[in-house]
């Protein structure tokens, strides 16, 4: 009996390492890309996507990296895979919260067993990150359907904004109560929940507005001023936007727009701390917590004329205000982990106080480890993203020629005639990277496209 009780400990070990793999690759990938290594943490991206739950944070993640290498056709592969899967998994969680108003649903389910799903403000920027792959390819008029999937995704994420907080049915929570009360109470939490408080509270993006109505702007399509007008009442203070409505074609064709993505979003680590239980002992909880890293930001960049960009998105706010939405849930998950656990360490300890001392021992061994060591929390999250995201409009020199300060000094770019876009990458320590679009991204005309119902385009009969 006593070998039959280790066998199965040793099983339930196996599992738990299993389940902490999908944050350690993370974790891989995220150390990699923060000190530049790039092309490394793509290698650990592509292991990654060999675990099924994996899938969906991979993609997310390789289009960023992908992007900052240079390899567009990567980038915007990763985006149409991630698409391919939010059809299928994050549409559902909309609408399911939509109808029932609980973000709970799956409350029961260890996070890292069940399948990740992005939030709606990472889908919001996988969806910018999808144009910028568009553009600096040259492909406008699949910029055009991104466009279109930006202004979907910034509609729900306002719906999503103006819902009732969600309140989760007595049945999920009755016997989660106190355990949820006492991990409020702790210290550790305390402190660590403040970390949210500084939350957004209109989450949209506003450079994802702006960017997609440059590009429709550009395409000839009525619906580009909207999203510069949308991008104005987001941020009245940031004058980009404000200055293309104002300006003729002719005017609009000799201004490149220059978007700096700096920094790094905060990235999510385990807080950790002991909660004592009744007759089992103590118990290990971890808690994934954001930690800003306003140290990988290099600042602002500058044009030929010496004004710095402006911020226009704080992508940490954006982060932060949908970390806020979800820590409700990860709790009531956290409470109903250790309740599971609780049962199942009683019910071991029962079956093994009328057995030999080995058998005891064993078992109290491994119900220890369960319950301390190997309790870690989901930590994939937007850290590959930018910090903020700068924006500015400079005006080309009759030859072509813009001058930018970058962090290793003033550099010239000749880019070709007609409206230009420029991607500049930069964090602290790193190179930076400076994007620019081909020639004859716009073209000198455009074939009607019209779309279907899933965001295709199709030509015009």
């Amino acid at each position: 009996m006593g070998r039959i009780s280790c066998i199965w400990v040793l099983n339930v070990l196996h599992v738990c390492l299993m389940g902490c793999n999908t944050t350690n690759t993370a974790l891989d990938a995220t150390s990699l890309y923060a000190r530049g290594m790039d092309q490394d943490a793509l290698g650990v991206i592509d292991q990654a996507k060999s675990d099924e739950k994996n899938v969906q944070w991979s993609n997310l993640q390789e289009a960023t990296v992908s992007l900052d290498l240079g390899q567009f056709e990567r980038a915007a592969a990763a985006i149409a895979a991630a698409e391919s899967r939010d059809e299928a998994i994050d549409e559902r969680a909309v609408v399911s919260g939509t109808q029932i108003g609980d973000e709970l649903g799956a409350s029961f389910i260890d996070e890292r067993m069940r399948e990740w799903t992005c939030s709606l403000g990472e889908r919001v920027m996988y969806e910018y990150i999808g144009l910028v792959s568009d553009l600096l390819r040259g492909n406008a008029e699949q910029g055009r359907v991104s466009s279109i999937r930006i202004s979907r995704a910034q509609t729900l994420l306002e719906e999503r904004r103006r819902m009732p907080p969600p309140v989760s049915s007595p049945g999920k929570e009755r016997g989660s109560q106190a355990v949820v009360k006492s991990l409020r109470n702790e210290a550790a939490y305390q402190r660590a929940i403040k970390v949210y408080e500084k939350a957004a509270e209109d989450p949209r993006c506003a450079v994802a507005s702006l960017l997609a109505g440059w590009t429709r702007l550009h395409l000839g399509d009525s619906a580009g001023r909207d999203l510069l007008q949308e991008a104005v009442a987001l941020d009245p203070e940031h004058d980009v936007a404000a200055r293309l409505l104002a300006m003729s074609s002719e005017q609009r064709d000799q201004m490149v727009l220059v978007v700096q993505e700096d920094g790094l979003c905060p990235t999510l680590r385990p807080l950790r701390f002991d909660l004592h239980t009744l007759r089992t002992g103590v118990a290990r909880v971890a808690f994934p917590i954001p930690v800003t890293r306003v140290d990988r930001r290099c600042g602002a960049v500058s044009g030929s004329d010496g004004a710095p960009l402006q911020t226009l998105s704080d992508v940490d706010a954006l982060y932060l205000a949908e970390e806020f939405r979800r820590a409700p849930a990860r709790l009531v998950r956290t409470a109903t982990r250790l309740l599971s656990q609780e049962a199942a360490a009683r019910h071991l300890i029962r079956e093994t106080d009328d057995r030999d001392s080995l058998s005891q021992g064993v078992t109290r061994l491994g119900v220890s480890i369960l319950r301390t060591v190997l309790v870690d929390a989901d930590t994939r999250s937007w850290d590959t993203r930018p910090s903020v995201i700068r924006v500015g409009l400079l005006n080309k020199t009759p030859d072509g020629i813009i001058q930018l300060d970058l962090p290793e000094g003033r550099q010239e770019f000749k880019l070709p005639p007609g409206p230009n876009f420029v991607r500049i990458r930069t964090r602290s320590g790193i190179p930076t990277v400076v994007q620019t679009s081909p020639p004859g991204l716009f073209g000198a005309s455009t074939v009607p496209m019209t779309l279907n119902q899933q965001g295709n385009p199709h030509e015009s009969s």
